[in-house]
């Protein structure tokens, strides 16, 4: 199990790959070498940002757990969170955004809770408009020049959450 250590947790004690997500069933498996076979895992053990992810999104990535042994006798994964590795697509949360400025910021456990800007051109133009704060989004990550990390490519995680900024008649240009 994690550690409380002040306001943050400790870092999960197992590490795997996503074999299977079913979102629409809310379960999946991970495979992972400190275990004689598959570990499940549900949509509430998954970290905040990555619980409306849909389709294929978590096959294959890496993820970090902590793992219980359930009544069953067998072991369950649980505070399952996603490892950044370059190229692939992560998970976030908006955690602001200023339209008149252009720019906003996304906060994901995948990347430490480190904060990365983002620009309005990557982000759908139904949301132009719309209040996105606390909205999950996947995204690549980028280097720029100056070093820092930049996010780019924006979509909603769920379907729906495009649909209900789109309802709201804001333009989509």
């Amino acid at each position: 199990m994690s550690i409380l250590l002040g306001n943050q947790m400790a870092s999960p004690s197992y590490g795997g790959v996503v074999k299977s997500w079913n979102g629409m069933k809310g379960f999946g498996f991970i495979a992972s070498d400190g275990f004689g076979g598959d570990v499940m895992f549900s949509k509430k053990d998954l970290a905040e940002d990555l619980r409306e992810v849909q389709g294929k999104f978590l096959q294959g990535k890496p993820v970090a757990f902590d793992a219980v042994e359930g009544v069953d006798g067998r072991m369950k994964a649980t505070a399952v969170q996603l490892v950044m590795v370059e190229g692939q697509a992560v998970a976030g949360m908006i955690k602001s955004y200023s339209e008149k400025n252009g720019y906003g910021f996304i906060k994901s456990t995948a990347l430490g809770g480190e904060d990365l800007r983002f620009q309005n051109r990557d982000i759908p133009q139904a949301a132009m408009g719309a209040n996105i704060i606390g909205q999950l989004v996947t995204f690549q990550v980028k280097t720029r020049p100056d070093g820092k990390m930049m996010a780019f490519l924006l979509p909603f995680q769920s379907g729906g959450t495009g649909q209900r900024v789109s309802q709201l008649g804001f333009p989509d240009g």
